[in-house]
């Protein structure tokens, strides 16, 4: 009972999926943006998580009204709050309060802002809440084991106390994966089925989220830490970077996404070198980075999904509830060949394996499994099936890499550092599915408000955008794989050499 509290915060995070599948649907029928312009609004929404590091300085160091830990919990709540609004509101919901709250009309921002910019904002704002939050929750994780015996007065063990911080861990984990297998899957597909037309009741939902982080930090009880001295180097560079992304990204346009990413990839590098990671774990980091950023197809897959083979609310839910449940029984059952195997093997078998598995994708729009007499659900079932065990797979090498090879006292450090290098890999990734829709174009259809199609859906182009991000995917990381640890074997503790 005593770290409840706590878990309810890794709870609310790991129950974002909720809505899920309600977005999508809401995206694809009422947003009317291309495929690129989405990719754009996920390279944006990924930009909070760079900033791990920034706010893991000012958690450590800066109080807020007192506050060195709760206060942060609620403001990424309340960040996460106004995100819902801003969705609720574009969704159609909420008319009793900006009709007629006096407030409610000076907030309401449709005049201003179009609903694609509103979309950005709400992504924005939902990814910098629980990235916040996030930051905090590791933190308290390692503040609420109590270092002596409430009952004795006695000093704890060491050993007592490290089992103790891993059985926190351990539950932390237990309760986002249940909150992503119990809240994501069916039930996000039942509720976006049944609230079909009237989908901002599902995402009045997602207001509980915050409430279940507030009401956790309400009651976690913590051991009293001094505050740490702020590395400026971090703190200014991060801020420095935000105000940048932001200010470019308004200025610049088309262009701000490309300066933002080398920016921030060149700044976090930097940090890397000021840390003085070693030899084996930055040809690790660069390695994984490259995997990472591989691009995707982007939204158009979905939609012609939905149009073409007929996938509806339901079966979506049953596909993202194998990949939540499939994607713990890959850690559970490869955790050995991901934690002993040298890393060059690892990442080889994932990427030869992955793009195995990409293949009956390919395979359903070129009309292979009519020509093998097979339902294109039962394809897709199976191919989620065998895929999602590698879904959480790519990162853990890179962790267990640290947490054998860096110096005493430096973990936390370098572990932020990669959490924010890794989300730019992301946010490549997503700029490079933008990049690949602008060039092979996925159209769906669109209707405005009267009812009459404004574009016809044009799915021509996308399997020529399924078979070259399939071969990106491949080739690529083959070519880094090789290259950058041809040399390298398992890091050793303590491995610093540059």
């Amino acid at each position: 009972m005593r770290y409840l509290p706590l878990l309810m915060v890794y709870f609310a995070f790991g129950a974002q999926g909720i809505s899920s599948i309600a977005l999508s649907f809401w995206i694809k029928d009422h947003l009317q943006m291309s495929a690129a312009a989405i990719a754009g609004v996920t390279f944006w929404a990924n930009i909070p998580w760079t900033m791990k590091i920034v706010f893991g300085q000012l958690v450590d160091g800066v109080k807020i009204l007192g506050s060195q830990r709760k206060a942060y919990i609620y403001l990424g709540a309340g960040l996460q709050i106004v995100a819902t609004t801003v969705l609720v509101r574009i969704a159609g919901g909420l008319d009793w309060f900006f009709g007629f709250s006096a407030v409610g009309r000076v907030l309401d921002l449709f005049p201003v802002l179009t609903q694609g910019q509103l979309y950005l904002v709400f992504m924005v704002l939902t990814a910098a809440g629980f990235m916040i939050q996030d930051v905090v929750a590791d933190t308290m994780s390692t503040e609420v084991v109590d270092r002596v015996d409430s009952d004795t007065g006695v000093s704890k063990s060491e050993e007592e106390i490290n089992r103790e911080l891993g059985q926190v861990q351990w539950l932390g984990r237990l309760f986002l994966m249940a909150a992503v297998i119990g809240t994501g899957g069916v039930v996000a597909g039942f509720l976006a089925g049944i609230f079909k037309g009237q989908l901002h009741i599902v995402f009045t939902i997602n207001y509980a989220l915050p409430i279940i982080s507030l009401v956790g930090v309400l009651f976690v009880r913590l051991n009293p830490v001094p505050s740490s001295p702020l590395n400026w180097q971090v703190l200014g560079g991060g801020a420095a970077l935000g105000i940048f992304a932001t200010t470019t990204g308004l200025l610049l346009g088309s262009y701000s996404q490309v300066v933002v990413l080398v920016v921030s990839f060149v700044f976090l590098v930097y940090l890397i070198r000021k840390v003085g990671l070693g030899r084996s774990i930055a040809l690790a980091a660069a390695t994984i980075f490259i995997y990472r950023a591989m691009p995707g197809a982007g939204p158009g897959v979905n939609w012609w999904m939905i149009d073409v083979l007929k996938f509806d609310e339901d079966f979506f839910g049953v596909l993202g509830q194998i990949t939540s449940i499939l994607g713990v029984v890959g850690l559970l059952v490869f955790r050995k060949t991901i934690t002993e195997r040298p890393l060059r093997f690892t990442l080889l078998w994932l990427t030869m394996v992955g793009a195995v598995v990409s293949l009956p994708t390919i395979g359903l729009y070129y009309g292979v499994h009519e020509m093998l007499g097979v339902g294109a659900r039962t394809v897709a079932f199976f191919d989620t099936a065998i895929s999602a065990p590698l879904g959480q797979l790519s990162m853990v090498p890179m962790l267990v890499i640290i947490a054998r090879s860096c110096p005493v006292g430096q973990a936390a450090t370098q572990f932020a550092l990669m959490a924010s290098l890794m989300n730019v890999a992301l946010s490549a990734s997503d700029l490079g599915a933008k990049f690949l829709n602008t060039i092979y174009v996925v159209k769906q259809q669109q209707v405005d408000a009267a009812g009459i199609i404004v574009q016809m859906a044009d799915y021509s182009q996308l399997g020529h955008l399924l078979i070259i991000t399939w071969a990106i995917g491949l080739l690529v990381p083959l070519v880094a794989i090789l290259v950058l640890l041809r040399n390298t074997g398992p890091a050793r503790p303590g491995d610093t050499s540059s």
